[in-house]
């Protein structure tokens, strides 16, 4: 498994990068086939706009992918908010994957 940690027009912290590799390395358990997973942290430049440091994480997996992105007023917090709810999907998405593979039994009527 890839992971790829990118800013774009933002200064990177090595904290921040091995707290993004930490953090989804662990999406490993749920989908075994992960290829590759892309971390893109970019500043919303509104001045308007509180929330400024935006996170985007793609994972590449076996015949798909899952795309979140979210946004806080530091890189860390929009991580965290990102990771989160990759992982949720990636969860959703074993699930399923569980739930097709091992179909419930339907019990037979009793006569």
């Amino acid at each position: 498994m890839e992971i790829l940690v990118r800013g774009r027009n933002v200064e990177l912290d090595p904290e921040v990068i091995a707290a993004g590799r930490r953090k989804l390395s662990r999406l490993e358990r749920l989908a075994p086939d992960i290829r590759r997973i892309e971390v893109q942290f970019s500043e919303i430049k509104n001045p308007r706009v509180s929330d400024r440091e935006q996170c985007e994480v793609i994972v590449h997996l076996k015949g798909t992918f899952v795309k979140a992105h979210a946004t806080a007023p530091d890189l860390r917090t929009a991580l965290d908010r990102a990771a989160e709810k990759t992982e949720h999907q990636v969860a959703r998405l074993h699930e399923k994957r569980i739930g097709r593979s091992h179909p419930r039994r339907v019990a037979e009527p009793i006569e």
